[in-house]
C-alpha cells in the first residue's frame, strides 16, 4: 500500500510538471536523420544505429528502416559518438556535435569486413543546415567563457550577431547595464533586424526567462561558467517560437559528466588602481571608493549517496545514470557614484541674495499678480531690498536647517561629491541530468538571484532647497522661489 502511494505521488508531481512545461517551453533539444549505406551505395535495412554522449556516456539507438534511412528526435545537446555495426560490416563510427534547435544530416557509410574491425570517419567541413529555412546564429561555450564580458552579464554577446543593435550605444550602462547588477536591476534593450526593443523572447533551458512587465529585463542571469551555448533565432524560426516578435535567444545549461571537475574565480577592481574622476579633482575632493569582488566557482559530476547496508564502500557513484552540476558566483561592490550639481553659498543661506545666485531670486510674498489660470507673473512680483531678506523675517529653525547643508566645493555647478552606491548579488544554479532508460531522461534545475534592488542618486540640477521658513506659534509661512 504505501508503494503504491508512494508511485501515485511521483506521477502526480510528473503530471503536474509535465503539464506545467508544455505551456511555456520551447525546444532544447535537437535531431540526426541520415542514411546508412554500402560502399555502392545501396541502403542498409535494418542496421542499427547508436549515438553515445561523450560526457555521460548516455546511449539512444535508433533503427534503419528498409531503405537505409533513419531518425532520431529529442536528443540533449552535447558532442555525440554516432556508430554502427550491420551484420557482415565493419563497424562505422563518427564524431558529431548536437546543438540547441538542430537538424543534422549525417549519412554513414559501411564497408564489408568483421564487426571488429572499426572505421573512423572524420570530415573538416562545417555541418550545414539543409533541412530548415530558419536564420540563426550560435553563440558557442567558448566564446561565451573566452570573450571579455563587461559584469560577466552574457546578454552582451547578442551584439555579435548580424541585425543586432542596443537602443542607445552606452553598452553597459545604456541597452546591457551592468552597473546594477543583473537580473531585475539590468536590461536587456536591443533591437533586432529593426523589431521593437521589446519584442524579443529570452529563455533558460526553454523556459521564458523575460519579465512580463516591461519584456526588458530577464528573471535570472546564468554564471558565464554555467552557460553550454545559445542560439539567436533571428528570422523564419518554427511556430514553437510564438511568443517574440523580434529574436529569440535560446539559452542552455550545462550538465554534469561522469568525470568531477570544478573551477573558481575571482575578478576585482579597486579605486587604488584608477585615477581621479575630472569634476572631483576640478573640486579638490578625492577618488571616489570603488571596491568591485565579482567571486564564484562550479562544480559537477556523478552523483554519489551513501550506499546504506550494500557492504563494500560506504558511498555509491551513479556513473552514466545521474549527474549534477552546481554553480555559485557572488558580486560585491562599493562604487562612488559622482554627483553634481548647485548648492546655496554661504550668504544665501543667511537670506542674502545680492550676489552671484545659484537659483531664482527670491520675491516678497503676496505681491505678486496672477494669471487667468493661477499662475503668478514674476515680472509683477516685488524683490526684496538689496535683494537681501531682512533679519527679522529669518527663522530660527530655519536658518539652523540651512546650517545642516553643505557647503559649495567647486566651480560652475558648485557642489561635487561622491556616494557610496553598495551592490550585493548572489547567482545559484543547481542542475541535475538522471538517464532513467535509453528512451527517457529527466532534467531539473533550480536557478535563484538573491540581492538588493539598487537605485541610483540623480545627477545634475539644484541638489538642495533653498527655501527658508517663517515659523510661526501656528502656522508656516515658506518664502517661494520663482
Amino acid at each position: 500500500m504505501t508503494k503504491r502511494l508512494v508511485l501515485q505521488s511521483v506521477l502526480l508531481l510528473l503530471a503536474t510538471g509535465l503539464a506545467m512545461g508544455v505551456r511555456a517551453q520551447v525546444s532544447t533539444v535537437g535531431s540526426i536523420s541520415g542514411t546508412v549505406r554500402d560502399s555502392k551505395g545501396a541502403g542498409i535495412p535494418k542496421a542499427e544505429i547508436t549515438f553515445q554522449e561523450r560526457d555521460t556516456k548516455q546511449s539512444h539507438k535508433a533503427t534503419a528502416d528498409s531503405n537505409g534511412f533513419y531518425s532520431i528526435q529529442g536528443l540533449p545537446v552535447g558532442a555525440y559518438s554516432v556508430s554502427t555495426a550491420p551484420k557482415g560490416f565493419k563497424t562505422t563510427v563518427t564524431d558529431v556535435d548536437l546543438h540547441v534547435g538542430d537538424n543534422l544530416a549525417i549519412n554513414l557509410t559501411v564497408e564489408v569486413g568483421q564487426i571488429s574491425e572499426t572505421v573512423n570517419v572524420t570530415s573538416e567541413t562545417a555541418q550545414v543546415e539543409t533541412r530548415s529555412g530558419d536564420v540563426s546564429s550560435l553563440v558557442s561555450e567558448k566564446q561565451v567563457t573566452e570573450l571579455p564580458l563587461n559584469g560577466r552579464n552574457y546578454a552582451q554577446l547578442v551584439t555579435l550577431v548580424p541585425g543586432f543593435s542596443p537602443v542607445t550605444q552606452a553598452g553597459a550602462g545604456g541597452a546591457f547595464n551592468t552597473t546594477h547588477g543583473t537580473g531585475l536591476d539590468s536590461h536587456v534593450d536591443f533591437s533586432s533586424s529593426g523589431n521593437g526593443s521589446n519584442e524579443n523572447l529570452w529563455t533558460v533551458d526553454g523556459v521564458n526567462n523575460m519579465d512580463v512587465g516591461s519584456n526588458a529585463t530577464l528573471l535570472v542571469f546564468p554564471s558565464v561558467d554555467a552557460i553550454a551555448e545559445f542560439k539567436v533565432e533571428r528570422n523564419s524560426y518554427s511556430a514553437e517560437y510564438g511568443q517574440a516578435q523580434g529574436a529569440v535567444i535560446n539559452l542552455v545549461t550545462k550538465g554534469g559528466g561522469n568525470q568531477y571537475h570544478g573551477t573558481g574565480f575571482e575578478f576585482l577592481r579597486n579605486d587604488a588602481l584608477n585615477s581621479n574622476n575630472f569634476f572631483l579633482n576640478r573640486a579638490g575632493q578625492p577618488r571616489g571608493v570603488l571596491r568591485y569582488n565579482n567571486y564564484g566557482f562550479n562544480f559537477n559530476g556523478p552523483v554519489a549517496l551513501p550506499g546504506f547496508g550494500e557492504g563494500g564502500k560506504w558511498y555509491r557513484i551513479f556513473k552514466n545514470k545521474a549527474f549534477f552540476f552546481w554553480s555559485e558566483e557572488w558580486r560585491k561592490e562599493r562604487r562612488g557614484t559622482t554627483l553634481t550639481g548647485n548648492s546655496p553659498t554661504s550668504a544665501e543661506l543667511l537670506g542674502d541674495f545680492s550676489g552671484t545666485l545659484t537659483g531664482p531670486l527670491p520675491y516678497v510674498p503676496h505681491t505678486c499678480t496672477k494669471d487667468a489660470n493661477g499662475n503668478i507673473i514674476r515680472s509683477t512680483c516685488t524683490n526684496f531690498p538689496g535683494n537681501k531678506i531682512p533679519t527679522n523675517l529669518l527663522s530660527p529653525v530655519g536658518l539652523k536647517l540651512m546650517a545642516l547643508y553643505p557647503g559649495a566645493n567647486a566651480g560652475g555647478s558648485n557642489f561635487a561629491k561622491t556616494l557610496l552606491q553598495p551592490v550585493d548579488t548572489r547567482q545559484d544554479l543547481i542542475r541535475g541530468d538522471f538517464n532513467l532508460t535509453s528512451k527517457m531522461s529527466l532534467m531539473v534545475r533550480l536557478s535563484m538571484r538573491l540581492g538588493p534592488t539598487v537605485r541610483t542618486p540623480s545627477n545634475g540640477g539644484t541638489l538642495l532647497s533653498r527655501r527658508l521658513l517663517r515659523i510661526g506659534t501656528n502656522r508656516a509661512t515658506v518664502l517661494p522661489l520663482s
